[in-house]
Formats: structure tokens, C-alpha cells, sequence
């Protein structure tokens, strides 16, 4: 567990260097940075991965029956991740998710559930879908609002 910490933690070390090293305005989640496409195969792979933990809605489990977890849509996730970039969610989703298998899904898998999230809680679709990059995610950064 600690090396996972210490992992993660190097990890964002280098997103936050990368972002940091790249002088382009930042780019919201509301302008279309997932496609429809991604946001499906998200789908499918909450259905089958991530459900159990995070509930059907993406709301966080709600019935005893399930391990307890947090939303990730919808306004809890987006006020507890605003201000943050893409890059620094997918190294949490990358190298954590699913709690019982940690860095089981690959760079793909993690990007697309991504796109799930944020379809989810309303941003809309675009034509480029998100890359599986932390450098290239360091420059788009979710908000609450648009």
C-alpha cells in the first residue's frame, strides 16, 4: 500500500511537471473532449467493473449490500475534483481502480471510464476522444461549472 502511495505520488509529481512545462491554456471538460464513442465503452466497462462499488448512477453505493465509495459524477464529484486536471484523475483511476485488483485496467479502459464520468455529469461529447496521456490530460481541467 505504501508503494502504491509513494507511486501515485511520483506520478502526479510528473503530470504536475509536465503541466507546468507546457504554456497552453488550459482546456475545460465542457468543450467536448471525450467523443461518444469512448463514453459508451466507459459505460460497458462500469457496468462491468465498476458498478458494484460506485452504483449504477455513478453515485456512490447507497445499499448496504456494497462496499462504500464516492460519487464519481454529478456535483459531489465534480466539487471535490474542480480546479484539478484530467491527468491528475487518471492516475488516481489508473493505478487504484478497482480497490481489489489496483491498476488492473489499462490505460484505455482507465480513459474511457473517465469519459463515462464526465458524460454522466453533463459534459457534453466532442469529436476527439480523451488520450490515454498523462501529459496530453495535464492540460484539461474539470470545473463544476462551464
Amino acid at each position: 500500500m505504501k508503494r502504491q502511495r509513494v507511486m501515485i505520488g511520483i506520478a502526479l509529481a510528473c503530470v504536475t511537471a509536465v503541466a507546468g512545462a507546457q504554456a497552453v491554456k488550459p482546456v475545460s471538460v465542457w468543450s467536448g473532449v471525450y467523443t461518444a464513442a469512448q463514453n459508451k465503452r466507459g459505460e460497458e466497462l462500469h457496468a462491468d467493473v465498476c458498478a458494484m462499488c460506485h452504483g449504477p448512477r455513478l453515485n456512490g453505493a447507497g445499499q448496504s449490500e456494497m462496499p462504500p465509495s464516492p460519487a464519481i459524477a454529478g456535483g459531489t464529484f465534480l466539487r471535490k475534483w474542480s480546479g484539478q486536471s484530467v491527468a491528475a484523475l487518471f492516475v488516481i483511476v489508473r493505478h487504484t481502480m478497482p480497490p481489489d485488483s489496483p491498476g488492473m485496467l489499462t490505460d484505455q479502459q482507465s480513459i474511457d471510464a473517465i469519459a463515462h464520468m464526465l458524460a454522466v455529469s453533463g459534459m457534453p461529447a466532442g469529436n476527439r476522444e480523451l488520450p490515454p496521456d498523462p501529459g496530453a490530460l495535464a492540460g484539461i481541467v474539470i470545473e463544476a461549472k462551464p
